[in-house]
């Protein structure tokens, strides 16, 4: 999928496909269809949302690669943002911004065209990495002047003449830069002139220029002020809950445990856009499993699980609150909501009030939950004699079911705190009413898999000649070009490059190839290994060295997997500890199972072109393979 068809904007007049037509849609209806007039036949036709996809002009050219901020300088990466906050004002109105184009190509000194080329990929794609500066012969503020006199002559000109209180325009640097050379020397081009101050952190040139008041005005955040929430998706509350219910085993239908939910409500409306119900503890992944299921249409996810409700929400939101725990501060989410132009806030400790919102929903699902068989109440007085181990009766994939209808009939219940229910609440903000206009509907993003990739977890790491360690070994032919490969900015270190997984999955890691600009899994080194997830790998972990185990290599740790495993389904029967260990490894095989249709643009491998490099000390011919489970 090109990156300017990852999201669709829908508005009165807008060019849409669906199946093999086109149209124009003439009334948006409501929030889960469209009134649209076909462009071959000209009559008017309802067509369902989830249907629309946006038409492309047929001579547009090749798009720009997509960027993973991976491989983005923290310069570039603070000139993105300074271009979308000078083009915001445009991304508002789509017929009268000529004036308003012009200005900001007069404050930033390029032309109008740049401008609007600006505005187009950024409403094509909703994300800041497409406003990042483009660098076509060779890395990130790397100079490809040849002449050192040249290079020192241009660098003290935006240091010691453009970066002063006198502000003077990029021209005039330039003409200051052309004094700087005899006779017969051609100095260096306005182009690379505006390059290097591009270069520049913009902050570092406002404060030079204006005044550290004014650079910390523009560009520092007011740590003490919360956005309010004037519209659907302006703000979002995300946490995680220990769910007052038993589940029981899918298989034996006996008691295993409490699982884990991971709920999103919209403060403005109180729809909750998404959620992520697991038997792991609270991580990083639950967070950004919640999020992207916040982000993303529900009709092909309803579809998956056979439930019949709707759930029509979706949508980038414009503030994230979370609670400060471990799982919220990490680098995944920081790097994510920045690149979706989320501005994320971490709730301030010992503040409670900054999660009302969550909490009180929270509440709400825990009293809907003491009707279900299994209810385990908020404690012994309440409980009484109540067996909910004895009575438990729901697997997580019935429960997830059942949450998903109870926030159905959530969202039609009249809420006390906004007089109206969530559901016409959220409508009425993005629609409209009488005697207030909405927001409009928020992009729908079709880029699922990108989406959830990029709300995983990742590390960075070297590739070396046998390719990755995260635990496991991983090696690819993709990897071969970037082997041992120095860093751009310190060629005497090695380049670290960035690896995302799934820790449900961890037979493939997820690897952005900077050449090419896509995704590729990138499998075990050893081919033979069965998939599995990072819980099981722990566990067999933990397990070979409380055996006493010396070298506890892969081949080691694997041959516990198997032991556990055999161990866990023999015993499943007898106690809750191994059923909840069973259920565990069932609900991580039906996330393999789901891989190839929720990731499916993810790009194919190629053939491997030669055996991978040997690990020193590791003999894969003594690792017994096992079958792939079902």
């Amino acid at each position: 999928m090109t990156s300017s068809s990852v999201q669709l904007e829908l508005r009165k007049g807008q060019l849409v496909a669906a199946g093999d037509q086109e149209y124009m849609v003439a009334h948006i209806t409501g929030l889960d269809q469209v009134v649209a007039r076909n462009l071959a036949s000209g009559q008017l036709e309802t067509v369902p949302m989830s249907q629309l996809r946006p038409v492309l002009p047929k001579m547009e050219k090749a798009p720009p690669k997509d960027r993973d901020l991976a491989d983005v300088s923290h310069d570039d990466l603070a000139t993105a943002k300074y271009r979308y906050e000078t083009i915001k004002p445009l991304l508002k109105h789509r017929a009268r911004g000529a004036a308003q184009a012009e200005g900001i190509a007069k404050k930033l000194e390029v032309s109008v065209t740049t401008v609007y080329r600006w505005r187009k990929a950024y409403l094509s794609t909703g994300l800041l990495s497409s406003l990042l500066p483009y660098h076509p012969d060779g890395g990130h503020r790397k100079s490809r002047l040849k002449d050192a006199n040249k290079e020192e002559a241009l660098t003290k000109a935006v240091h010691d003449y453009y970066l002063t209180d006198q502000k003077p325009s990029k021209k005039a640097t330039h003409e200051h830069l052309k004094t700087l050379f005899g006779e017969g020397e051609k100095p260096p081009s306005m182009k690379t002139l505006r390059r290097r101050i591009a270069w520049r952190e913009p902050r570092d040139v406002v404060a030079a220029r204006e005044g550290e008041r004014a650079a910390s005005l523009q560009f520092d955040p007011n740590e003490g002020q919360i956005t309010d929430a004037n519209w659907p998706l302006a703000m979002v509350q995300v946490d995680h809950t220990l769910l007052p219910v038993m589940l029981v085993h899918e298989v034996t239908r006996r008691p295993i445990c409490r699982p884990w939910v991971t709920f999103a409500i919209d403060v403005f409306s109180r729809v909750v856009p998404g959620m992520y119900l697991s038997l792991d503890h609270p991580s990083a992944m639950a967070a950004g499993m919640c999020i992207s299921h916040s982000i993303l249409p529900k009709e092909k996810w309803l579809a998956d699980r056979g439930i019949d409700a709707q759930w029509p929400c979706w949508g980038v939101m414009g503030s994230l609150h979370m609670d400060n725990a471990k799982e919220f501060r990490g680098n995944m989410l920081r790097a994510a909501c920045d690149d979706y132009r989320i501005d994320l806030h971490l709730r301030p400790v010992k503040k409670p009030h900054y999660g009302a919102h969550i909490e009180r929903l929270m509440g709400t699902v825990s009293e809907e939950l003491k009707k279900v068989p299994g209810a385990t109440f908020s404690g012994p007085k309440e409980k009484g004699e109540y067996d909910a181990e004895g009575n438990a009766i729901m697997t997580l994939a019935e429960l997830e079911r059942w949450l998903v209808y109870m926030l159905a009939k959530y969202h039609h219940r009249i809420h006390n705190g906004i007089g109206t229910s969530p559901l016409q609440k959220y409508k009425e903000g993005l629609l409209g009413t009488k005697g207030k206009p909405g927001r409009g509907l928020p992009a729908r993003r079709l880029d699922d898999e990108k989406v959830r990739i990029d709300f995983m977890p990742f590390e960075e790491r070297t590739i070396q000649d046998y390719g990755v360690l995260w635990d496991v070994h991983y090696f690819s032919d993709v990897l071969r070009p970037w082997v041992n490969a120095p860093d751009l900015d310190n060629p005497r270190t090695k380049r670290q490059f960035r690896f995302r997984r799934d820790p449900r999955d961890i037979s493939e890691l997820y690897f952005f190839e900077p050449s090419v600009k896509r995704y590729f899994p990138i499998p075990y080194r050893d081919l033979s290994l069965p998939p599995i997830s990072l819980w099981e790998f722990r566990e067999a972990k933990r397990a070979a060295k409380k055996a006493g185990a010396k070298d506890v290599d892969e081949r080691v740790v694997f041959g516990y997997v198997l032991k556990m495993r055999d161990e866990v389904a023999q015993s499943a029967e007898k106690t809750k500890s191994a059923r909840r260990k069973h259920q565990k490894t069932l609900e991580h095989a039906k996330v393999r199972k789901n891989k190839k249709s929720e990731l499916p643009k993810v790009s194919a491998m190629p053939k491997p072109k030669a055996p991978p490099p040997a690990v020193p000390g590791y003999d894969p011919s003594q690792v017994t393979p096992y079958d792939e489970e079902d």
